[in-house]
């Protein structure tokens, strides 16, 4: 198991070298007015002219010259292009150019300060650090995505060692769960990178580019068990959009296990909140889902709350929230959403309403931006959670409990 783990500590760490790597090159180009000047040069443009460079493919086009610069999905009309990639296949000397200016422009240290915070979490990083890393996504949500399924391989492979460690096995060291806890949040800033629905065409396309056995865009983080992650899980739903709406509801009738339909619906709420234009046809979807014969086969009565919950939230008048009482989360609060309730409590735990409190939180977080995640000050975030409440978490989420009481339905 060591092995696996290994190779796949590799591979991410493939993908962690190719975020900073490209992020550097960016970064150089816009600092270093004489490299400007040689792709300028290169592609024939005169000096001082707008003109863009596509990376990765073209999977991002970076606009130079003029007054600033700007990152974008798509390449902008009417203004000349350079392919950065065919010039360093076809010009060795311009790529040897670039890596003096990544080190000269301090490119290359920069962008790996950056975004170490979205790798080694402590767990969750500050609102300006973020940002930093946002702006440029167009550039680095398809590596970030990329880098979290990775993380989501190694996280399948190291959660029988930390039950091993949690029972007092021989031979177990005491470090598995910490390097889970650190890897989890890893996992839910790389997506949230990636949770922009201007990326919706290529995450769409991800999306049905195979068969959805255990994946589902929320899933992943959704299962960990707390609020944190579930709001960048709701995020991430909502960026796939209506592309995924299918794949939520046959994920729902083939659901056998009930954190699975706590899912299905919590994924179809969170995509109705934040497009509106699909949350009348979601609605009709769900009224028709009532009394579905579903595939799960015990708890009947937790895809009856979940059920309730999610019709309870869409057909409230669309109101804008200030406050998440139940986690102190306020607009404008300098804790954002890292706040101890978040970070440690439970969405599957019932509201005094009989809600589940995952779905009652959706609305606040369709209103709420990116970075608000994350506190405004790194100190100001209620990160320092004791090794004890992180075993807590992780068992109730992966230790099943011989008998599971109806407030707790969905281990």
């Amino acid at each position: 198991m060591n092995g696996d783990i290994e190779k796949m500590v590799e591979l991410l760490g493939a993908a962690r070298s190719e975020m900073v790597t490209q992020l550097a090159v960016a970064m150089a180009i816009t600092r270093d007015a004489r490299l400007r000047g040689r792709l300028g040069e290169i592609a024939a443009i005169d000096p001082g002219q707008e003109f863009v460079i596509g990376q990765l493919k073209k999977q991002s086009w970076l606009k130079v010259g003029g007054n600033g610069y700007t990152v974008d999905r798509k390449r902008q009309d009417g203004l000349s292009v350079v392919d950065l990639d065919e010039v360093l296949r076809t010009l060795p000397e311009f790529e040897r150019s670039l890596q003096d200016s990544m080190q000269r422009t301090h490119a290359t240290r920069d962008s790996y300060n950056i975004l170490e915070a979205l790798f080694e979490p402590s767990p969750i990083q500050s609102r300006s650090n973020f940002n930093e890393i946002f702006k440029w996504a167009p550039l680095l949500e398809q590596i970030a995505y990329k880098a979290a399924m990775r993380i989501l391989q190694i996280l399948d492979t190291l959660r029988s060692v930390v039950r091993l460690e949690l029972s007092g096995a021989p031979g177990i060291g005491a470090t598995s769960l910490h390097t889970y806890w650190q890897l989890v949040h890893a996992l839910g800033q790389l997506t949230l990178v990636a949770s922009n629905n201007e990326a919706r065409p290529w995450l769409a396309d991800m999306a049905n580019s195979f068969i959805w056995e255990r994946w589902t865009p929320s899933f992943v983080l959704l299962r960990e068990r707390t609020f944190w992650l579930a709001a960048i899980a709701a995020r991430s739903a909502a960026a796939f959009g209506d592309a995924v709406v299918e794949g939520y509801l046959r994920r729902l009738s083939q659901a056998e296990h009930p954190m699975m339909v706590f899912d299905a619906l919590f994924g179809l709420t969170a995509i109705a909140l934040a497009n509106p234009s699909s949350k009348a046809s979601i609605l009709t979807e769900l009224y028709g889902l009532r009394d579905a014969n579903l595939a799960l086969t015990r708890d009947h009565s937790a895809y009856l709350i979940s059920y309730e919950s999610s019709v309870r939230v869409l057909s409230r008048p669309p109101v804008e929230l200030r406050e998440f009482r139940e986690l102190q989360w306020r607009v404008g609060s300098p804790k954002g959403m890292a706040t101890r309730p978040a970070l440690v409590g439970d969405p599957t735990a019932l509201s005094s309403a009989g809600e589940y409190l995952g779905f009652s939180m959706l609305p606040f977080v369709a209103d709420s931006f990116h970075d608000e995640h994350f506190p405004k000050f790194s100190g100001s975030s209620e990160t320092e959670i004791s090794r004890g409440k992180v075993a807590a978490i992780f068992r109730r989420a992966w230790v099943p409990e011989p008998e599971t009481p109806v407030r707790h339905l969905l281990n």
